[in-house]
C-alpha cells in the first residue's frame, strides 16, 4: 500500500508539472507577442555541463546579452567559406558547384578566405564554430571513374585512391579548425557539418544495428582524420516532424555520436536544436515546435550522452525575445541545472538502443547513475494521448521502481534505493 501511494503521488506532481508547463508557453502563435526574458527563468550550469544561446538574425546584442544573464553562454559562429567583403566573389561553396568528386581542387584562395574569416569573426562566445555544409560523393569507386579526378590525386592504383579519397576531403574540414587553433589556442573549437554520426532519421527508424552502421561507414572514415583538430562534437537534432519518433530520434542521434566518439577520448557531445520545425517540412516550416517536443529535447540530450546543448536560431527582423516556448524550454531545462553538478559526474547507463524502443514504440527510459544506491531517470512515452497515464518499470542497480508517464510529459526522476522522487 505505502508503494502504490508513492506511485500515485508521483503521478498527481508530474501531472501537476505538465499542466503548468503546458499553461507556461501556449501553442498557438496568432495570440500576441512572445513572452519577455522576465517570464524565462535562469539555467545555470555547474560541472561540465553547459547550455549555450546561438540565436541569429534579428536582435542580437539585447537576445544575448539577457541569454548570459540567464545562464546561456554564448557561441562564435562561422560560415567559414563565405565571402561577405568580396560579396561573394570569392566563395568557396561556390567554387565548389559542380565538384563533388575531385577533392584535390582547391580554389587559389582558399586558405586566405577562412584566414580572414577566423580573424573577422566574434570573440565574444565560449567556443568557436565553423559552419561547413557541402555534399560530396562518398564512393571512392565512382570518383575514381572520373579522368580528372584521378589524374588530380596522382594515385597509380584504385586501392591507393580509395585510401586517400576520404582523407583528401577530409582536409576541407580540418583546415579550418587547424587554423582556428593557431590564431585562437584558448578557444575551444568544432565542427557543424560532418559528424561522426551524421544527421538521420529515416537512416534510424525501424533499422538494425547493422542497417544503421551500414549507412554510417564513410562518417566514421571520414572523421578518423578530422578528429585531432576539434574540442567538442557536434550532434544535429533539429527536429522535421511533429511526431513521437522526433524523440527518438533526437535520443538516437545523441548517443549514437556519442558512442562512436569515446575510441577517441572523452571531449564533450554538444546537441545542435532549433525551437522551430526544420524547413524542409513546407508544411511546418517557421512554426515552433510542438510543446512536448520542446520539453524533451530541453533535457534529454543531457541522458544521452551530451554535455550539452545548443538552441540555434536564424531570426531576421525580428524584435525582441522570438520564442513563445522559450518559457517551457528554459523550465525543462531548470530540472538539469538544478542538479547539474551530480549530473555531471553521473555515469551515463544504456539499457537499450534508442533505436530498439522507437522500433518497438516502447517508451524511452534513459539512466544516469549518480551512485550505487542514487539514479537520475528520464522517462516518456510520446506515442500514449496527452491524457493518457501509465507506467514502466527501471531498474536501478539493486532496486527495480515503477515509473510513471503521464501523457507525452517527459519526466525526470530521482531514485534513492527504493524511493522514487520526481524532479520539478
Amino acid at each position: 500500500m505505502r508503494n502504490r501511494r508513492s506511485i500515485l503521488a508521483v503521478l498527481s506532481i508530474t501531472f501537476t508539472v505538465v499542466t503548468t508547463l503546458a499553461a507556461a508557453a501556449p501553442a498557438d502563435e496568432s495570440s500576441g507577442l512572445p513572452p519577455s526574458w522576465a517570464d524565462v527563468r535562469t539555467v545555470p550550469m555547474k560541472g561540465d555541463l553547459k547550455a549555450f544561446w546561438n540565436v541569429v538574425g534579428g536582435d542580437v546584442e539585447f537576445n544575448n546579452r539577457e541569454a548570459v544573464d540567464h545562464g546561456f553562454r554564448l557561441v562564435n559562429i562561422l560560415n567559414t567559406y563565405a565571402d561577405y567583403p568580396g560579396n561573394q566573389r570569392e566563395n568557396i561553396a561556390n567554387a565548389l558547384k559542380g565538384n563533388q568528386t575531385n577533392p584535390w581542387k582547391k580554389p587559389d584562395f582558399f586558405e586566405r578566405i577562412i584566414r580572414r574569416n577566423i580573424a573577422r569573426t566574434g570573440s565574444d562566445g565560449d567556443i568557436m564554430v565553423h559552419d561547413i555544409e557541402f555534399a560530396f560523393e562518398e564512393d571512392a569507386a565512382k570518383a575514381w571513374a572520373d579522368p580528372a579526378t584521378r589524374a588530380a590525386s596522382k594515385m597509380e592504383t584504385k586501392e591507393e585512391f580509395a585510401k586517400a579519397y576520404l582523407r583528401e576531403w577530409a582536409t576541407w574540414f580540418w583546415l579550418p579548425c587547424h587554423w582556428n587553433k593557431q590564431d585562437r589556442p584558448r578557444m575551444p573549437v568544432g565542427l557543424y557539418g560532418p559528424q561522426p554520426f551524421r544527421r538521420d532519421y529515416w537512416g534510424v527508424a525501424g533499422k538494425s544495428a547493422e542497417q544503421i552502421d551500414g549507412t554510417h561507414r564513410s562518417d566514421a572514415e571520414l572523421w578518423q582524420y578530422i578528429d585531432p583538430y576539434v574540442d567538442f562534437y557536434i550532434a544535429s537534432v533539429y527536429v522535421f516532424y511533429d511526431d513521437p519518433g522526433s524523440i527518438y530520434y533526437i535520443a538516437a542521434n545523441v548517443e549514437e555520436n556519442y558512442q562512436r566518439t569515446r575510441r577517441y577520448g572523452n571531449k564533450p557531445v554538444y546537441a545542435y536544436e532549433w525551437m522551430r520545425y526544420h524547413d524542409s517540412n513546407k508544411k511546418l516550416a517557421g512554426q515552433e515546435l510542438a510543446p512536448y517536443l520542446v520539453e524533451a529535447m530541453a533535457v534529454l540530450p543531457y541522458f544521452c550522452g551530451a554535455k550539452g546543448v545548443v538552441l540555434w536560431g536564424w531570426e531576421p527582423k525580428r524584435k525582441g525575445q522570438y520564442y513563445r516556448n522559450l518559457p517551457l524550454f528554459a523550465e525543462s531545462l531548470g530540472r538539469v541545472a538544478d542538479r547539474s553538478e551530480k549530473i555531471s559526474a553521473a555515469e551515463l547507463v544504456i539499457d537499450e538502443p534508442a533505436h530498439v524502443l522507437w522500433k518497438e514504440k516502447r517508451p524511452l527510459v534513459r539512466k544516469l547513475r549518480v551512485s550505487e544506491d542514487e539514479w537520475l531517470v528520464l522517462a516518456v512515452d510520446p506515442w500514449q494521448s496527452d491524457d493518457a497515464q501509465s507506467k514502466t518499470t527501471v531498474r536501478c542497480g539493486a532496486a527495480t521502481v515503477e515509473v510513471p508517464l503521464v501523457g507525452r510529459h517527459t519526466g525526470v526522476f530521482e531514485v534513492r534505493g527504493n524511493r522514487l522522487m520526481a524532479v520539478r
